[in-house]
């Protein structure tokens, strides 16, 4: 799964924000409070949803806290992904009522009904948790001496150095 780009309508501390990735590693970085984490949630939610809990539960919940801070009413946005060599476009409202994507197969050009075979592609066959362990790297997990600090210091000391070259027609 590659990262195309995304429109954030309303989420959070973001209105009308549209973020664009390159080819390889991406590093979303900043001061405290930039919106780190709320990038890092809206992502996640566009591709697994965002549960809205109930009782006393709801007023921690992600839900809760990524609701558009502006009052703005819209609670939505959109992310572009390539897999597999299609490209798909995942529509979302975060709203208590409609929980469902929409998901837009942008090479036929046309809207698919919302199924988990549907959602498969984009999502590589990952579940939540295995996009939060594997995909996407949180602060927390990426801090030293971690189980991931290691290979990922590695990873990106080595990144200048490593070239790839393509290959030659004879």
């Amino acid at each position: 799964m590659k990262l195309l780009n995304l429109h954030i309508s309303g989420f959070g501390k973001f209105q009308d924000q549209d973020v664009s990735f390159e080819d390889g590693l991406n590093v979303v970085y900043g001061k405290n409070e930039a919106g780190k984490s709320t990038l890092h949630t809206f992502i996640r939610g566009m591709l697994f949803g965002i549960e809205k809990q109930r009782g006393r539960a709801s007023k921690n919940d992600l839900y809760n806290k990524y609701e558009p801070w502006a009052g703005s009413g819209t609670y939505e946005g959109w992310l572009r992904i390539e897999s597999g060599g299609e490209i798909y476009r995942i529509e979302r409202r975060f709203q208590k009522k409609r929980k469902d994507p929409t998901i837009v197969n942008e090479n036929l050009g046309r809207e698919g009904e919302t199924t988990k075979a549907l959602l498969d592609p984009p999502r590589c066959g990952l579940e939540g948790t295995a996009h939060n362990n594997t995909l996407s790297i949180r602060q927390p997990k990426s801090a030293p001496g971690g189980g991931l600090g290691g290979p990922l210091r590695h990873h990106l000391a080595h990144l200048n150095t490593s070239r790839r070259t393509a290959p030659q027609n004879n």
